[in-house]
């Protein structure tokens, strides 16, 4: 009897290992899937970190451009030529004396423009867009 349990035991030891043995397997088969999953996750988020430094770096190439070939500043005072008066200035007083200059952001846009020419028109003064002493004694 002796000999029919070592065999039914070392029987018993291989069938419990054995399955223990190919879940250890899928495990790493899965694990090693996972690794190669977030490793070009990883490789993914690299390379749009970098096409976003690209696109920032353009986007500040085309906003000096732009800065450059208005003048700057320079175009705001060929239309504003009263010192101390800055686009805000002039958009607030336009929208208090009921002409929409837009939203006052202190930038001198279509809005702005057609409503200093409005405003010009409407007290006969030469509707030409450009705030000067007269415009802007009437305006403020």
């Amino acid at each position: 009897m002796k000999r029919s349990l070592v065999p039914f035991s070392a029987l018993l030891l291989v069938v419990t290992l054995v399955p223990g043995c190919a879940t250890a397997r899928a495990r790493k088969a899965a694990d090693s899937e996972y690794q190669n999953q977030l490793s070009s996750l990883q490789n993914e988020l690299q390379s749009k970190d970098q096409q976003i430094q690209d696109l920032q770096y353009q986007l500040e190439q085309v906003q000096r451009a732009n800065y450059d070939t208005t003048g700057g500043s320079s175009s705001t005072s060929s239309v504003i030529r009263v010192s101390g008066v800055d686009v805000k200035d002039v958009q607030r007083a336009l929208a208090r004396a009921g002409f929409n200059p837009g939203p006052v952001d202190g930038r001198l846009g279509k809005k702005t423009k057609a409503a200093i020419k409005a405003f010009q028109r409407r007290n006969n003064l030469k509707a030409d867009g450009i705030v000067g002493e007269r415009t802007w004694s009437l305006l403020k």
